[in-house]
């Protein structure tokens, strides 16, 4: 039988609504229905895990991460370098007087390579004077009247049961306990001592070889050349270079170059103490190194290297263990 009622149609996206629930959205064509049309709106959210989240927060969100992420990755990069130049430093805090013989500095105060003082602050200078002091005891306190003592020669023979003894001289005007060796004026003395077995006799390179060339006019046919620099670039920079300067009161004096190094004696360790004619009381050659234009608020690293010639298995002299000396300074 028909319905009186007259069949409405509808879309298929209509909602059929209760007329029991609160919200009263109009009265439809059928008894006790509701009928209204929605349009679906895009929901702005996406499901992740359990949980619905804004899209535009999920865009924070992930940006955030990879933010992280990448924070993250600078930290480990940043802390690998660290390690690095902390082990790279520690490999630079060595120190070379470390060995049984070969070339050694003074002062090595507290078992530490780095020279650190001012000029300004004469407690910061005492513990490297009094070391210098204690060493160079052994050039001041013999005299050459006193037997097995003489004073050696270039070229000499020294006869057996003799020993060597280097004028105080040798080391310059400054670099002496008079002239605070240079501490008080920034430019430090550092005491160089070849010191070798009792049988060795070290050889010098000839004067037209590489390292004749290198060492120039401090090369000597009777000694074994020293030198020292600068270990890297920045450190060269740091030292600084040749100064020129005419005497005061003096304009009829040339002018007169000074080097920001400068070797008392100039041309290194003297062969006439090789080998040892007398172990028990041996003193070997030394030479003082004078830093002239070191630069405060830098740490420099120093490398000295004593020119042998005649090494195990032709090792160079300058990658040696035996023959470099390394130290620093940080002059405030």
């Amino acid at each position: 039988m028909e319905s009186k009622y007259d069949k409405v149609a509808y879309p298929e996206n209509a909602y059929l609504h209760s007329d029991n629930e609160q919200e009263e959205f109009g009265t439809g064509v059928y008894p006790g229905v509701s009928i209204i049309s929605r349009k679906y709106k895009h929901e702005d959210t996406i499901k992740i895990a359990c949980f619905k989240v804004k899209r535009k927060f999920s865009r924070i969100a992930i940006a955030g991460a990879i933010l992280a992420l990448l924070l993250l990755v600078i930290a480990i990069v940043i802390i690998s370098t660290s390690e690095r130049k902390g082990s790279e430093e520690k490999k630079l805090l060595h120190n070379t007087n470390k060995k049984a013989y070969g070339l050694f500095f003074q002062p090595d105060v507290g078992d530490n390579p780095l020279i650190h003082f001012s000029p300004q602050n004469q407690k910061s200078m005492n513990p490297y004077i009094q070391n210098l002091d204690f060493h160079m005891h052994d050039y001041n306190g013999y005299s050459y009247d006193n037997d097995p003592y003489m004073e050696c020669k270039n070229g000499e023979t020294v006869p057996d049961g003799k020993v060597c003894v280097q004028k105080i001289e040798t080391f310059g005007s400054q670099c002496t306990h008079l002239g605070n060796y240079g501490y008080l004026q920034g430019r430090p003395c550092v005491l160089l001592t070849l010191k070798l077995r009792p049988d060795d006799v070290p050889e010098n390179f000839p004067k037209d070889s590489k390292v004749g060339r290198l060492l120039n006019d401090t090369w000597s046919l009777n000694h074994i050349g020293l030198k020292c620099d600068g270990e890297r670039e920045d450190d060269r920079k740091h030292i600084g270079p040749d100064r020129w300067y005419a005497p005061v009161h003096n304009k009829d004096h040339p002018t007169m170059r000074e080097k920001p190094i400068q070797n008392f004696p100039e041309t290194g360790f003297n062969l006439t103490y090789f080998p040892q004619k007398n172990p028990d009381k041996y003193i070997a050659p030394s030479v003082m190194v004078q830093f002239n234009t070191i630069m405060t608020n830098h740490v420099i690293r120093i490398k000295c290297v004593a020119w042998v010639a005649n090494l195990v298995q032709g090792e160079n002299p300058q990658e040696s263990e035996i023959y470099t000396a390394k130290f620093r300074f940080l002059v405030k």
